[in-house]
């Protein structure tokens, strides 16, 4: 009897952690996948899926989906794609359930050439879903804590959000071989 017990209690035991592990890898999934389209968006200055993928309180305070594709075009238009040598989504560094949604922080990594410096950052995405994990939404606070609080004040304080690295540097131009003479 006791063996049957200790059995059905392993058994379920495993299978309330093989549950979180789906869950866990079910976010992930998802956090990926809509990362990946805000930075395509942004990579391809498709503003309209840019701004799908972004923090709509965010959005909001800027005036509007219409004001914020305006204000991203003007940002951004002096910069010519060929400057940005990467731009894309990191490690999934956190997932949290709160009271009604998920939130979570996604590395975010960058290479910029332009006007003669090289500007590499790993930034971090705060992200959340309020959809049990499915869709989820933007933003980026450069690792100020009491900014992101102002675009998000229930942010969830077991939230632990990274200071922005970030490494300026000139271009230099490709070293030429030494001829013999």
């Amino acid at each position: 009897m006791l063996k049957r017990f200790l059995l059905l209690a392993g058994l379920l035991l495993t299978l309330y952690n093989s549950q979180a592990q789906f869950d866990t890898s079910f976010m992930k999934t998802n956090i990926r996948r809509c990362a990946d389209s805000l930075a395509h968006g942004f990579k391809t200055k498709n503003w309209e899926l840019f701004t799908l993928y972004n923090y709509p309180a965010l959005i909001g305070s800027m005036g509007g989906k219409n004001e914020f594709m305006k204000y991203m075009g003007l940002m951004f238009s002096p910069i010519d794609d060929s400057c940005w040598k990467l731009y894309e989504p990191g490690k999934i560094l956190q997932v949290i359930k709160t009271g009604g949604d998920y939130q979570g922080v996604i590395e975010l990594k960058s290479i910029l050439e332009w006007q003669g410096m090289r500007i590499t950052s790993t930034s971090h995405l705060i992200g959340e879903s309020w959809d049990g994990g499915l869709f989820w939404t933007f933003f980026n606070n450069d690792g100020d804590r009491q900014a992101a609080l102002l675009i998000k004040p229930d942010l969830s304080e077991q939230l632990i959000i990274p200071q922005l690295k970030e490494i300026k540097e000139p271009v230099s131009a490709p070293a030429k071989q030494k001829q013999r003479q």
